[in-house]
This record gives structure tokens, C-alpha cells and sequence, in this order.
């Protein structure tokens, strides 16, 4: 085993352009993140029920990640054909000017629900197009050892602006409507812009002398399916996108519909799941990845089912607060391995079927719940949905694919239920001799179940 000490997360803050890019998207996302406060608190406000608010928020949301679904194999093949840096900005200020949009057509008087999900999709397909060539990029600013803490530091960039952006949406939306929330977004778009124009030449990708366009995206297909560790991966994460789909999708009708709440109410509890995925330790060096992603979206599915019978608003959001901390375990955890597992030659094309799995699941999973709206109430397809996750979760957790941490698979002595369900838990058999006091031969992180 190797035993030089890991660099901590702060050690990539070193490399000059990745601290660009992690500020600037810092920014950036604060704006997003406040603009899906709006987004949501816009079509659901004049809503005449319950049935009509979960409607309508669950088609905004299935417009949003819809185009991921014909357009994320597409997108990873032109990210590995292409200069990055030039398309990653192009891509940046399309969204920009489309944010631009939504903040005219408001102060205009024409920010109808059908105008919101209409220039929300556009912007979902920039978004679905961005995926690919953003998560190729970040790994190529800092040298491959330090992925791991790249990925985990852009993922609490991401849950800092989930956390402080509702928050700042839901007063200013009280104190000046969703037009200015629509305007400050619009503005947070300049660091990250001139972030990308600081960031050091990337490689010519012309595509000349490439294989045809189809073959690429059979490549990153097979690839991905051919691997036992990122097939694993793909079908946790569409499982899990699919079915987790209703409790963020839902959160404007349960601070509307069930807690009688305002869009100060919603930007909490959508801060609630960003702190909570913010304040996170980090896990044991020896602790696999196929044990946590599993483990975690367990975790996930008992906060959320607690909370979707609360009627009490301080304990929805902190019920809220937990369901942010296994959300990010089993979100970043699940990037970074993805990451480990893509070579640098077709990292774009297997981000891509990754991003196609979660958030190509996710507007499903969105469409499945609005069509539900009709014959249940928020909290029953919150129950049904998350229900039908935690049961699969528990069969991966038990099931485990050790090849997501390229280990091979090897029997485990489990007599009883109880000693599975530690090792489900510890994942003692990965602990180093050191940490279990043994000897040299005892087991280690190279064998597996």
C-alpha cells in the first residue's frame, strides 16, 4: 500500500487556475442557484391547489434536465473534440444572456409559468451541453493524484452556493419580487466568464482524423458498460436521480401546500440540504467507494421518508439538513470514482454517459412525479417514490460491485445477517493491517467480496 500522506483538500487551492475556475463557478452558482428559487417560487405562486403547484414545479424541472437526455453523449464527444476553453465559454455566455432574458421578460410584465419553462429549458440545453466539457476541464487544472480532492472541493463550492443562494433568493424575492433575483443572476455570470478566459490554453481538438461521430458515442457506451465498476456506477446513479427526483422537485409546493410557508420558507429548506451537504468530515482513507455510494443513498431514503411525514417546519429542515449530507456523499463520491475509472482520451464521452444516467434520470424521475400529482397528494409520492429507492439501495448496498474502486471480487466469511450488515457498514475486511492492529497479512483495501 502506499503510504506517503494525502495532501489535504486545501492543497489544490494552490494551482492558480483551478482557484480561478473554483471561485468564479462559486459565484456563479450562488446566482443559479438563487435563479432556481425564483424559477420555482414564479410558476408556483399564483397555483390555485396543491395538485396545480406540483404540477406545474415538476414540469419546470422536467424542462430543465430534459435536454441532458438526447443531448449528453452528443456533448461529451464534442468536449473531446474541441478546444475546452473555447467552448466552455461560449457555453457560459449563452446562459448568461438567457439568464439576461428571463430578468427582461419579468420587468416587461410577461413572466408567465409557460415564459419561465419555456427560457428555462433553453437554458437547460446550454446546461446539458456544459456538463461534459466543465467536468473534463477541472481534472486537466491539477496534476491526476489530486483529482479526488478537486472533485470533493468543487463539490462544496457547489453545496457553499446551494446553501447561501436560496437563502439570499428567498429575501430578495420577499423584499423586491423574482424580477431582481432574475437580474442578480445575471450579473454572477462575469467571474466565472472571466475565469474561463484566465484559464491556460487547452489542447487543439480539432476532430480531424477522429472516428465518425456515432462511433465516439458507441465508444464512451461501451466503454462505460464494459466496465464492471462504471456500469455499477451509471445504473446506481440513474436509480438514484430517478426516484430521489420529487423531494428537491416538490420543495416550493411542501413550503406553499404543507407547511404554509413563503419563498423565504422555500430558500431555507433548500439551504438546509446545501449546509447539510457542506458540513461533512471526510471519510477514512481506507473506506471503499462501492461500500459508501450504496451506504450513503441508504442514509438518503430514511431522512427523506421522515421527512415527508413532518408538519413542523424546524424539523422538515433538519431532516432536510441530513438528507444534504448523504446527498453529497453519494453525488461526489460517485464523480470522483467515475473520474478515476475515465482515462484522460475519453474522459469527455464517459462524463457524458454519466451525466446522461443522473441527470437524464432526474427529469424522468420529475415527469413521473408531476403525472403522479394527480391521483396523490406531495407527501404520498415523496413516500412512494423514495420507498422504492431505499429497497433497491439496500439490495446494492448488499450486492456491492468492488470494481468501482478496482478491486477484485472475493468471498467474505458472513454466517449471519448481522455480521453482513456490519461489513455492509464498517467495511472492516478494507481496514489496514495498522488500523486493525494485525499482522502484515491481514486483509486490506486489495481484496474484496
Amino acid at each position: 500500500m502506499n503510504s506517503a500522506k494525502p495532501l489535504g483538500l486545501l492543497s489544490v487551492f494552490r494551482h492558480r487556475a483551478f482557484l480561478w475556475m473554483w471561485l468564479g463557478a462559486g459565484i456563479s452558482n450562488i446566482g443559479n442557484w438563487m435563479e432556481n428559487v425564483a424559477q420555482g417560487w414564479a410558476v408556483v405562486r399564483d397555483a390555485k391547489d396543491a395538485a396545480q403547484s406540483a404540477f406545474l414545479i415538476e414540469i419546470l424541472n422536467f424542462a430543465d434536465f430534459l435536454p441532458v437526455i438526447f443531448l449528453a453523449l452528443l456533448a461529451g464527444v464534442i468536449s473531446d473534440r474541441v478546444n475546452r476553453k473555447a467552448w466552455l465559454f461560449t457555453l457560459q455566455a449563452s446562459a448568461c444572456v438567457l439568464g439576461t432574458a428571463l430578468a427582461a421578460v419579468g420587468f416587461l410584465g410577461y413572466l408567465t409559468p409557460g415564459v419561465v419553462i419555456g427560457l428555462t429549458f433553453a437554458e437547460g440545453i446550454v446546461w446539458a451541453l456544459n456538463g461534459p466539457v466543465w467536468l473534463s476541464v477541472l481534472p486537466s487544472l491539477v496534476p491526476r493524484a489530486e483529482i479526488q480532492n478537486a472533485m470533493a472541493a468543487s463539490s462544496l463550492q457547489f453545496n457553499l452556493a446551494r446553501l447561501i443562494g436560496p437563502v439570499i433568493a428567498g429575501a430578495i424575492i420577499g423584499a423586491f419580487g423574482v424580477n431582481v433575483a432574475f437580474a442578480v443572476n445575471a450579473v454572477t455570470f462575469v467571474p466565472v466568464l472571466l475565469a474561463v478566459l484566465s484559464l491556460p490554453p487547452q489542447p487543439e481538438r480539432s476532430g480531424e482524423g477522429s472516428a465518425p461521430v456515432l462511433e465516439d458515442l458507441k465508444e464512451g457506451l461501451r466503454f462505460v458498460w464494459g466496465h464492471k465498476g462504471t456500469r455499477r456506477l451509471a445504473v446506481m446513479s440513474a436509480t438514484f436521480m430517478f426516484l430521489s427526483a420529487p423531494l428537491q422537485g416538490l420543495l416550493a409546493t411542501f413550503a406553499k401546500e404543507v407547511l404554509g410557508g413563503d419563498s423565504r420558507l422555500f430558500g431555507f429548506m433548500l439551504g438546509a440540504i446545501g449546509l447539510g451537504a457542506v458540513i461533512i468530515g471526510r471519510m477514512p482513507g481506507y473506506y471503499p467507494r462501492h461500500h459508501l455510494i450504496p451506504l450513503a443513498m441508504c442514509a438518503y431514503c430514511a431522512f427523506a421518508l421522515a421527512y415527508s411525514y413532518s408538519n413542523t417546519i424546524w424539523l422538515s429542515l433538519v431532516l432536510l439538513f441530513f438528507c444534504g449530507i448523504a446527498l453529497m456523499l453519494t453525488l461526489n463520491t460517485t464523480n470522483t470514482a467515475n473520474q478515476l475509472l475515465a482515462t484522460d482520451e475519453n474522459r469527455g464521452r464517459v462524463v457524458s454517459v454519466m451525466l446522461l444516467c443522473n441527470q437524464g434520470a432526474m427529469p424522468l424521475g420529475h415527469l413521473f412525479a408531476g403525472a403522479l400529482a394527480s391521483v396523490l397528494a406531495p407527501q404520498a409520492i415523496v413516500r412512494a417514490m423514495i420507498g422504492a429507492l431505499f429497497v433497491l439501495a439496500a439490495c446494492f448496498l448488499f450486492f456491492r460491485e468492488p470494481a468501482i474502486d478496482g478491486l477484485e471480487r472475493r468471498a467474505l466469511k458472513r454466517n449471519t445477517m448481522i455480521q453482513a450488515v456490519a461489513e455492509a457498514i464498517t467495511a472492516e475486511s478494507h481496514r489496514p493491517p495498522d488500523a486493525l492492529g494485525d499482522s502484515p497479512n491481514a486483509p486490506s483495501a486489495a481484496s474484496e467480496e
